[in-house]
This record gives C-alpha cells, sequence and structure tokens, in this order.
C-alpha cells in the first residue's frame, strides 16, 4: 500500500508489507552482519585509488580520473554515445561505515543509474576513510573536490547532485551544506551549482542518543546501536559528536532553502538509522527545504542495494529514486 504525506514542504511517500524473498533476505543477512560490517585492510591517507568489478551490467564502461587528488569512476552509457556532454551529474558515494570500500552492490546501482538517467552522468567518488582518514582530515580534502566540481560546473555548464547511501548519505548531506554555505556567503550570479541532494538511509546524528532506536534495534538484520555508535567514534574522532560537520541534524538546514537545494531520501523501518532521519527530515520540512522522501516500513538498511539481486522492494526502490531524479531534471516537484 502506497500513501503519499504532504508535511510543508517535504513530500513523504509511505509504503507498508514486506515480500516472502525480502523477508527470507533479512532472515538469511542477519546471522552475517558482523561479517558484513567488518572492516577491511586499513586504506592509506586520501582517496584510494579502486579496483572497479571487471563486469559491469548492461552496456556500461568505466572511466577512472582525479580531480582535486580524488578518484573517480565515471560510467560510460553506449546508448548515450554521441549525445551532447549530460547537462547534469552525479556523484554518489558509497556507504561502508566510513571505512569500506564500495560494494558490487553499489557499482551495480551506479551502472544502473546510468542506463536508465539519460540526462545524468554518474561519477561513484572515492572518498578518504577510517582510521587514517577521520573527518577532521577527510572533510578538508572532500572539501577541496566540492570546490573543484563547482568551478568546473560553472565552465561546463552542468549541475550537480551528490547521492550517497548510509555513511555515504552522511557525506553527501555534509557536502551539500558545504556547497550551499559557500554560495551564500560569495553570492554569485546564477543559480547554485548543486541543485539536490539524495540521502539512501542517511547517518544524521552521531550522537544516536534517540530511544527509538532501541525499538527498531529488535527488528533490525544488519546493524545495531553498537555498531552505529562504534562507527560513529571512528569518524569523528576528536571531533564531538554534536559537530554539524558530522551530525548534519545539528546544522543550519536552513541554506538547503535558501540555495534552493532539494533535499530527497529514503528511510526504512527496520534501520537504527531510521529514527534520526526521520527527525532530520522533519527538521527540513521546519526549514521550508524542498523535498521527496520514500518511508518503506519492515525495510532493512539500504534496501534499494537489494535491487542487484532482484528482490521487488529492492527494485522498486531503486525505481522510486530514478524517478525522483527524473523529476528533478524536468523541473516538477509533484
Amino acid at each position: 500500500m502506497n500513501k503519499v504525506t504532504t508535511t510543508s514542504s517535504i513530500r513523504v511517500d509511505r509504503r507498508e508489507g514486506r515480500s516472502i524473498a525480502n523477508a527470507a533476505a533479512q532472515k538469511i543477512i542477519n546471522p552475517f552482519s558482523s561479517l558484513i560490517l567488518k572492516p577491511g585492510n586499513p586504506q592509506p591517507c586520501g582517496s584510494p585509488q579502486l579496483t572497479p568489478p571487471s563486469k559491469t551490467q548492461g552496456d556500461c564502461s568505466i572511466e577512472e580520473s582525479q580531480i582535486a587528488n580524488t578518484w573517480l569512476y565515471t560510467f560510460k552509457t553506449l546508448s548515450k554515445s554521441g549525445r551532447a556532454e549530460a547537462r547534469h551529474r552525479i556523484y554518489y558515494f558509497a556507504g561502508g561505515g566510513f571505512r569500506g570500500l564500495p560494494e558490487k552492490e553499489h557499482w551495480t546501482l551506479c551502472s544502473d543509474l546510468s542506463s536508465m538517467l539519460p540526462d545524468y552522468e554518474i561519477s561513484l567518488v572515492s572518498y578518504p576513510l577510517v582510521p587514517n582518514s577521520p573527518a577532521s582530515t577527510a572533510l578538508p580534502h572532500l572539501e577541496r573536490l566540492c570546490d573543484a566540481l563547482v568551478d568546473q560546473a560553472r565552465r561546463e555548464g552542468f549541475r550537480i547532485t551528490f547521492f550517497g547511501d548510509s555513511s555515504g548519505g552522511n557525506i553527501a548531506i555534509v557536502l551539500g551544506l558545504y556547497v550551499a554555505t559557500q554560495y551564500l556567503k560569495n553570492t554569485s550570479d546564477g543559480p547554485c551549482p548543486v541543485e539536490a541532494v539524495m540521502a539512501m538511509c542517511p547517518a544524521t546524528d552521531m550522537r544516536n542518543e534517540n530511544p527509538d532506536i532501541d525499538v527498531v534495534e529488535a527488528h533490525d538484520p544488519i546493524l545495531s546501536r553498537k555498531v552505529i555508535t562504534e562507527v560513529a567514534e571512528g569518524w569523528r574522532a576528536e571531533l564531538p559528536a554534536s559537530d554539524p560537520r558530522v551530525s548534519p541534524i545539528m546544522a543550519d538546514l536552513s541554506v538547503f532553502k535558501q540555495a534552493s537545494i532539494k533535499v530527497d531520501g529514503v528511510t526504512a523501518g527496520y534501520d537504527t538509522l531510521t529514527p534520526d532521519a526521520i527527525k532530520f527530515r522533519e527538521k527540513l520540512a521546519e526549514c521550508g527545504v524542498d523535498g521527496d522522501w520514500l518511508q518503506w516500513e519492515k525495510q532493512m538498511h539500504c534496501f534499494p542495494l537489494l535491487s542487484a539481486f532482484h528482490i521487488h522492494e529492492g527494485t522498486e526502490g531503486k525505481k522510486w529514486i530514478v524517478d525522483v531524479l527524473k523529476r528533478n531534471v524536468n523541473g516538477s516537484r509533484v
């Protein structure tokens, strides 16, 4: 059952129910959650160079490049060949607890987005990871990347969407706030180069004090209060948990409205990050920020990534994201 509700400037598509395949996937994943979340080998300081999967979905190829000492992996779809350069570009930040490299499901999602969104160019960003690059060093690095992307966008005439899942969703929001603040300070001519942020099951509050976390934790097949607290402490390091650079819920979110940046997102009923993400969404509404959000009950953390396994809710979640991104290009907000 779908039900769209509007709270001020935020529209929420509320869905319920869970397929048998989805319930089975959650049951299978649960015993292996500690293995799934186990950190890989520590990466060196700065942006790690990645190895894309040997096979990509559909007719995509992947081009590697560097901007501001940051590795980017841009998906080139053969069906787009011969077209003019995309006037809209998505920079994707994959989740992984601020410490893990992109998984196959992230590459697959970016490949799918490239095929399904003819008006966008998709680039996966390799951002600095803990333990060698906590927020205090990673964020200045990423701010330099933002400055370079903004300059390029102004020169070449394209608009930017920051998109991320989980910890990557946190980074997408934080970088959106950074660009909005810089734009308002400089009072530049023309629209803000960043037109939207899309956050899938984002980490929005490193304090993790919300009592509803304990209610949801009982149903979450992969995350727990212990896990999200450990991840938060690793990322913020010496920064206080209330610092808006790591907890965007503490930021002045009105800058999104002032810069005309739309903030869209996805939340899941069986995800311990959802209680704070809902509060974040409500704060966006209080500030009059425009946005579309999908709230799907009984779904696990980052469930649209399950589209890689052809699970119904994953496919529908991905389709919802694609539809919103298409509407963003066409200027339709309803």
